[in-house]
């Protein structure tokens, strides 16, 4: 595919300067080291649970409205990446890298100012993360695409690298956040410290990315796909009228909409505990001040080793032909048995501490294993539009189980009740939709991606 006049426009000044002075092999290396960052910067918003002791105690936020908070940005991140997988299969990752960094920059700044001076209108600070969720997905997109624009023919370069880095992002921001000074004059976080850091680091990682992205637009140049040909094996060959061919046949696919079932009963249930795992903990041990940035550490670190190691399982099947979907179905049952794990929690510090591992540990294989899958079965060509659209259905579902988990909340867990008896309904719900998941899963495989020899 050529430059579109937009790529062109973004990148003409960084290829000019690059070009002559470097050899492009060492150039996509940089790239590739810049994308992995950019993931870790774009995965800073799953610390989100951190925030919602300040949130009730500074701002008095209720349970509702804190998952509202993070409903919109889930609806952020997860409605838009459909458009955004369209603007980068179009005009390069490089559009996306500066949506994130417009939206970042101004929506943190304003959200460290009201924490300091109050708020006037709940609905703007809504209207902010929901930008903020818009411009993790712009970031991480631009990132991922990046590496698997560079490195299409592998795996785990191009889907488990980025996956990985995205989830050490909550493992060393709620690592930093301990620093004393992110805490000073608060017995809590100061969100308006934090908010403010997070400004200015999106700000210097906005001119990274526009490096990194510019690389990858010089990969589209013919002398350089003549001297790499192997790393973008047919994106010269694809053209505009291929691409809707394509989308078309996505769009037509019944398995498709089975997979976005999916992605709603799963991601959206741990969308919904990522949010709500403080709360869960205080009611755990109310006394226990560690307990929260314990019970996020295990989420953070399960998650982060399940993307690696579903990374390198994924690769070693496909080389002995082996179905990467025991890896889906391995992961579905981990997180099932998470979800009942919570339901039988009660006061057990032990137990909500192994939930939130297994949970992590579902969760992070789930964001390697579905877009590797997607990569598989439909193609690179249209991955970004494709894996785009499946993110819908996470938004919607976090958005509802986040609803239940917080009217659960503020009706059944007063301050008379002790351990986590009181959302055990909540709990119940999302094991049920694990278990739904995993014989829908089963049934797309058998009944579509079986029967179509598919190298899945």
């Amino acid at each position: 595919m050529t430059l579109s006049a937009v790529e062109h426009w973004l990148t003409i000044h960084i290829r000019s300067y690059l070009h002559p002075k470097f050899h492009i092999t060492t150039l996509r290396k940089a790239a590739f080291v810049i994308a992995l960052v950019s993931c870790i910067a774009s995965g800073l918003v799953t610390i989100i649970s951190l925030f919602t002791k300040p949130w009730r105690n500074h701002m008095h936020y209720t349970a509702l409205e804190i998952n509202l908070i993070s409903s919109a940005v889930n609806l952020g991140g997860y409605l838009t990446p459909p458009l955004l997988g369209i603007l980068s299969d179009s005009h390069g990752p490089v559009v996306l890298s500066w949506l994130a960094v417009a939206g970042f920059v101004p929506s943190y700044a304003y959200s460290s100012y009201i924490f300091v001076h109050g708020e006037v209108y709940f609905s703007i600070t809504l209207f902010a993360f929901f930008i903020i969720g818009v411009s993790t997905s712009a970031l991480f997109f631009s990132a991922l695409l990046t590496c698997a624009k560079l490195y299409p023919k592998y795996k785990f370069l191009s889907i488990s690298c980025p996956t990985t880095f995205y989830g050490l992002s909550s493992l060393l921001g709620s690592e930093v956040l301990k620093h004393s000074w992110f805490s000073e004059g608060y017995d809590y976080l100061n969100l308006g410290r934090v908010f403010k850091s997070f400004a200015y680091f999106y700000a210097i990682m906005g001119t990274m990315t526009w490096v990194s992205t510019s690389i990858v637009t010089m990969l589209k140049e013919p002398v350089e796909q003549e001297e790499h040909e192997r790393l973008l094996p047919t994106e010269s060959n694809i053209t505009t009228s291929d691409y809707k061919d394509r989308i078309r046949q996505f769009v037509r696919d019944p398995s498709m909409y089975l997979t976005l079932l999916t992605f709603f009963l799963t991601i959206g249930s741990l969308e919904m505990f990522l949010t709500n795992m403080g709360s869960v903990a205080i009611l755990v041990s109310p006394q226990d001040r560690d307990i929260q940035p314990r019970v996020l550490s295990y989420y953070a670190l399960f998650s982060t080793i399940s993307r690696l190691i579903v990374g390198l399982v994924a690769d070693f099947f496909a080389q002995h032909k082996i179905s990467r979907m025991w890896i889906l179905y391995g992961c579905l049952i981990i997180g099932l048995g998470g979800q009942l794990m919570i339901f039988n929690t009660g006061t057990s510090k032990s137990w909500i501490t192994t939930a939130s591992a297994l949970c992590g540990t579902a969760y992070g294989g789930l964001f390697t294993i579905f877009p590797t899958l997607t990569l598989g079965i439909w193609g690179y060509s249209v991955f970004g539009t494709a894996y785009g659209c499946f993110m819908v259905a996470p938004a919607i579902g976090s958005t509802i189980y986040g609803v239940i988990y917080a009217r659960t909340y503020d009706s059944q867990c007063t301050s008379q009740v002790e351990g986590a008896q009181c959302i055990r309904p909540v709990f119940s719900l999302t094991a049920i939709s694990f278990l739904i998941a995993l014989t829908i899963s089963v049934f797309t495989y058998m009944g579509f991606w079986r029967r179509k020899r598919l190298d899945i």
